[in-house]
């Protein structure tokens, strides 16, 4: 599986690779280009990504500092007006934030500990926690135990909300009360 495509780069070259005996693949080879990922963009436009997509984060703070400038955008974005969903940008942010907890967290706890700061994350801005487990049960790989993660994820939803009301009134999306 740790094994890569000898013509590393080509889309087609994964195609074949993928599945296939370890005499067709070669180990070590490199990475795939942006552009193959995402065959609409402009290989202008890629050539000068600063963020390798294909390798981990080089260390915590640098986790941290990605999902740290991606609520930052997240927020400018909705002062600003723009059109656009917070949910699943805030899932990424938090996602990022929990990686940078690599070093304290154990391995085995990482699962659930990256999916509970997602839900508390989004459950406290947008205060669905009910919502945010489904999407966040709905969403996950299918080789994920969720009878192991569900439960943690339920606990920070709410305890996200309730962090969120006690600290706050406000909520970004506004409620009326119906008579």
């Amino acid at each position: 599986m740790g094994e890569r495509c000898a013509t590393a780069g080509s889309l087609d070259c994964h195609r074949r690779c993928f599945g296939a005996p370890p005499s067709r693949c070669a180990p070590g080879c490199g990475r795939t280009p942006l552009s193959d990922v995402w065959p609409g963009l402009p290989p202008a436009l890629t050539a000068r990504a600063l963020v390798d997509v294909s390798s981990p984060f080089p260390a915590p703070a640098a986790a941290v500092a990605v999902g740290g400038a991606k609520l930052l955008a997240i927020a400018l974005a909705c002062a600003g007006g723009f059109p656009g969903g917070v949910i699943f940008p805030l899932f990424f942010a938090a996602a990022a934030v929990a990686h940078g907890f690599a070093g304290v967290v154990p391995a085995a706890l990482m699962p659930a500990w990256v999916m509970s700061l997602m839900a508390a994350t989004q459950a406290s801005v947008t205060r669905t926690p009910l919502a945010t487990v489904f999407m966040l049960g709905l969403s996950a790989a299918a080789s994920a135990q969720l009878s192991v993660l569900l439960p943690p994820v339920i606990i920070a939803s709410y305890v996200g909300v309730w962090a969120s009301r006690a600290l706050s009134t406000a909520t970004f999306f506004p409620y009326k009360r119906v008579d």
